[in-house]
């Protein structure tokens, strides 16, 4: 939902600061520098499917009858977790500035989620455990909030087009430009404002497997939930002002202009849920 600009560090780069750390482990070094034309061959692999939507056509690691095979030339699953796990994260690893770039460009908010909750590691898009070739690459390296990591991806992958979920790096801008989330205000009949539904709405011009894609991301992530209870508070404080100023013999029309469109107008993204409820709002109130 949010859209993250490219990591300010390289594949090479990263390959590079990862080899650096490796101090202690001359057998790992030396798998690694063997297979350096392979890993870059793979990270373009994944940035081009990336670019073209197109992540779920690249074959998971086929676990057979050993827990830890070999991926590239000598370099086995383990090798490859292990390159993230002790040289990217490590602290006091020359890699680990990797980490951190990436931690806060992110600037405190989730993309999965749009915002509403607070990145706490990195989640490997293409998942480790299936695709450890990718372990390192930045752009296969999400902050990402506990709820989203944990809860919502978690080690999942597709497997066809319509089963993948945003990929905040790479993904087409009609993904974070272009509304596809929409709401309907639920009035409520005691003294409470009411309640705000989400759910998915894309652009009809939208090819349905574009369509299918942002309902996947919708439903995983438990979005219509989250923003439902994001935006209870918020309508609680929208409506007050508002009949407040109806109470005032200010036009409703008016009264909509001065609460909900400044809303509007000043949301950081197009479906960002305050801005798609205050829609709602001017439309049904």
């Amino acid at each position: 939902m949010l859209k993250l600009t490219q990591p300010n560090y390289g594949y090479v780069e990263v390959l590079d600061l990862c080899r650096d750390g490796i101090t202690g482990n001359r057998g790992l070094l030396q798998k690694v520098n063997d297979a350096i034309p392979n890993l870059q061959a793979k990270a373009q692999e994944y940035e081009a499917s990336g670019v073209m939507g197109e992540l779920y056509t690249i074959e998971p690691l086929q676990i057979q009858d050993e827990d830890d095979p070999v991926v590239l030339g000598q370099l086995k699953k383990s090798d490859l977790i292990k390159l993230y796990g002790n040289y990217l994260v490590g602290n006091k690893k020359p890699a680990r500035a990797v980490y951190d770039s990436l931690m806060v460009a992110a600037d405190e908010k989730c993309p999965f989620c749009g915002g509403i909750g607070r990145p706490r590691n990195l989640d490997h898009y293409l998942p480790k455990a299936h695709f450890p070739q990718f372990s390192i690459i930045p752009v296969n390296l999400v902050p990402s909030c506990r709820d989203c990591n944990m809860d919502g991806k978690g080690e999942g992958y597709a497997a066809i087009e319509d089963e993948q979920v945003i990929q905040p790096y790479l993904d087409n801008d009609r993904y974070f430009n272009e509304q596809w989330l929409s709401a309907r205000f639920l009035p409520s009949n005691d003294a409470e404002p009411g309640v705000i539904e989400y759910f998915v709405s894309p652009p009809e011009h939208w090819e349905d497997s574009h369509k299918k894609r942002v309902e996947k991301h919708f439903n995983d992530f438990e979005l219509g939930l989250r923003f439902s209870k994001e935006a209870g508070p918020r309508l609680v404080t929208l409506m007050s002002q508002y009949r407040a100023l109806l109470g005032l013999q200010i036009s409703a029309e008016s009264s909509k202009s001065v609460i909900f469109q400044k809303a509007v107008d000043e949301s950081p993204f197009v479906n960002h849920w305050e801005r798609v409820m205050c829609l709602t709002l001017i439309s049904e109130l």
